[in-house]
C-alpha cells in the first residue's frame, strides 16, 4: 500500500513492467475519480531463483518500493546503471559471484544504496561477515513473517534520515 494525500493506494508489483519508472494509480476522491502518477523508489532484487525473486519483489511492493529484477552480479551492475535504486535485496551466492560483489557495485554509486542479504542458512558467523563487508542486514530465507518488512522499513527510515542530512530526496 502507498499513501497519497492521506489516501491508501494498493500497489500490485505483478502488474509493473520491468522498465517502468512511474506507476499510474486510479483512486476515488470524494465522488470523482482522479488519476495520479506516483514515482516509487526502486528496490533491486538479485537472485538466480525465480521464486525467490518473485517473493522478494512482492515484499518490496508491499513496503512501497518498485522492484527491479536481476539474477546475476553482471545483470545487477546493468540494473544499477539503468535505474536509480534505493536498496538491494540479494542472495548470498549468485551464479557469477557473491553478495560482496553487489556491495562493491553499490559502493561505486553517488547515493547511498543499502544491501540486505538473504541466505538459505542465516548463520551468525555469516551475518557478522556480511555486516563487516558493508551489508545493511543479513537474514535467513525464507524470512520469518514480517521480519523482512521490518528490516526494509528500518532501511527506509535510515536512508531517509541520511538523505535529509545530505539535502537530497528519497
Amino acid at each position: 500500500m502507498s499513501q497519497l494525500n492521506g489516501t491508501t493506494i494498493p500497489y500490485d508489483p505483478a502488474t509493473r513492467k520491468a522498465n517502468d519508472e512511474k506507476v499510474e494509480f486510479a483512486y476515488a476522491l470524494g465522488q470523482r475519480n482522479k488519476e495520479a502518477i506516483l514515482e516509487l523508489p526502486n528496490g533491486l532484487v538479485v537472485s538466480s531463483d525465480e521464486q525467490v525473486r518473485r517473493k522478494l519483489g512482492e515484499i518490496l511492493g508491499q513496503c512501497g518500493l518498485a522492484p527491479v529484477f536481476a539474477s546475476t552480479v553482471t545483470e545487477s551492475g546493468m540494473a544499477l546503471a539503468g535505474h536509480e535504486v534505493f536498496m538491494v535485496l540479494c542472495d548470498d551466492y549468485l551464479p557469477d559471484g557473491k553478495y560482496v560483489d553487489i556491495v562493491k557495485l553499490v559502493g561505486q554509486s553517488d547515493t547511498k544504496v543499502l544491501v540486505i542479504v538473504v541466505s538459505r542458512t542465516g548463520e551468525w558467523p555469516e551475518y557478522l561477515k556480511a555486516i563487516g563487508a558493508g551489508a545493511f542486514d543479513y537474514l535467513a530465507y525464507p524470512p520469518i513473517p514480517g521480519e523482512l518488512q521490518r528490516i526494509i522499513q528500518n532501511a527506509v527510515r535510515e536512508c531517509g534520515r541520511q538523505r535529509r542530512l545530505e539535502g537530497t530526496a528519497l
